[in-house]
């Protein structure tokens, strides 16, 4: 009777334990879907209020402002995210959804990148009916655009890093981990070809306009 007891307590530490341990493991792995969802469509907000943006000669100054404080709030998310990940020690089962959401992180890092190379084109074309005044302020604001969604794109690389990382259960996922892999690695070239396409037509602007 008392081995039979002792079996049973046994036992039932056994399952308890387990049950202690896994929702620890699942909790952060949907904590950080959770986020990264949350990135995703916060970022895809920002990709389209960039989108709609019409520089004039006359508002883009404002224009380009406002949409550097939005660039700078999405990056203190993305940064807050990220320095979680990296003070964490412990592991989890990686979730097919965090690996979806980091290949739409890079995506959208791309397009980002993108759209600024658009919007630094269109300043191209607007410059020569801009005052020197406003369009120095706004190829300034655009340098620093460049740089912040640049920065951006590494630290998302860097998280996908920091969460494969932490994963126990990389062998399952090894398919799935190589086409994100991949994914990341193609829209982070597309990023560092159109932020250095951005930069140049800023500088050639700088020398053009302000600089003769």
């Amino acid at each position: 009777m008392c081995k039979a007891f002792f079996r049973v307590a046994l036992s039932t530490l056994f399952f308890l334990s387990i049950a202690a341990v896994q929702p620890a493991q699942v909790q952060a792995s949907d904590l950080y879907t959770s986020s990264l969802n949350n990135l995703v469509l916060s970022g895809n907000t920002l990709l389209t209020s960039m989108s709609q943006i019409t520089l004039t000669p006359f508002t883009m100054l404002s224009q380009l402002t406002a949409l550097e404080a939005s660039v700078n709030s999405y990056q203190d998310s993305v940064m807050t995210l990220y320095d979680t990940m990296a003070n964490n020690t412990t592991t989890m089962s990686l979730a097919s959804e965090s690996l979806i959401a980091l290949q739409n992180l890079a995506t959208l890092s791309a397009s980002l990148t993108t759209q600024m190379l658009a919007l630094s084109e269109a300043i191209v074309l607007v410059a020569p009916l801009t005052s020197l005044t406003v369009l120095e302020s706004s190829l300034m604001t655009m340098l620093r655009l460049s740089d912040d969604i640049g920065t951006m794109a590494n630290r998302i690389l860097e998280m996908a890093d920091k969460i494969l990382l932490m994963a126990d259960n990389i062998g399952t996922m090894a398919d799935r981990i190589l086409a994100t892999q991949i994914i990341q690695s193609d829209n982070l070239q597309v990023v560092v070809d159109a932020s250095l396409t951005t930069q140049t037509n800023i500088l050639t602007l700088f020398c053009l306009y302000l600089k003769c």
